[in-house]
């Protein structure tokens, strides 16, 4: 009798445990990277960009033009186009209708060996290969934490414009990538 009730307690336990795990856990995948941004305290990014390229900049505007020429390549999406461009930039825009070309993302990162433009920093200074110390320092204590791909990420966000500035940390601490983008984009 003595042991049924410890079996029927931790049976009962595990089940509170579960429920409890269940309801932190379930949002988390169904929601995807959406779950962080609304549990995370909000920042001002209104002025972000990376080497003043800005959200919403379009890609057909002769000063861009002028400024990374001809894409170097191309990556068709439903939704959106992703360009790469001379000294590591990255774009995303909107593929059809009145807004065509406009950016709704923008990515820096240290692949494919491309010699990185110095231009390409955040408006507050980060650049890859900074810390993620040298980011807290200037972007606050207010971030969230999420994995992608095998990488540490801290992220940033923005309630009242919508957007997110993600710092991918490799090799520890160090940036490997950054993204400022729509916080609505998968």
């Amino acid at each position: 009798m003595g042991r049924m009730r410890v079996n029927i307690f931790l049976l009962i336990a595990l089940i509170i445990l579960i429920a409890i795990l269940g309801y932190r856990i379930v949002p988390f995948l169904t929601e995807g990277r959406s779950y962080y941004f609304k549990h995370t305290d909000s920042i001002d990014l209104s002025n972000e960009s990376f080497g003043h390229v800005r959200l919403n900049d379009n890609i057909k505007n002769q000063s861009f033009i002028k400024r990374f020429g001809k894409p170097l390549s191309m990556e068709d999406n439903d939704l959106y186009d992703y360009y790469h461009w001379e000294g590591g930039l990255e774009t995303a825009s909107i593929n059809s209708g009145k807004n065509k070309g406009d950016i709704i993302r923008i990515i820096i990162n240290e692949s494919d060996g491309v010699k990185k433009n110095t231009r390409l920093k955040t408006a507050k200074g980060i650049e890859i290969g900074s810390t993620k110390r040298e980011i807290i320092a200037l972007y606050g204590s207010s971030y969230y934490k999420r994995s992608e791909q095998g990488v540490d990420i801290i992220g940033y966000v923005d309630h009242k414009y919508d957007v997110t500035i993600e710092f991918w940390l490799i090799e520890g601490d160090r940036v490997g990538e950054i993204r400022l983008d729509y916080a609505n984009i998968n």
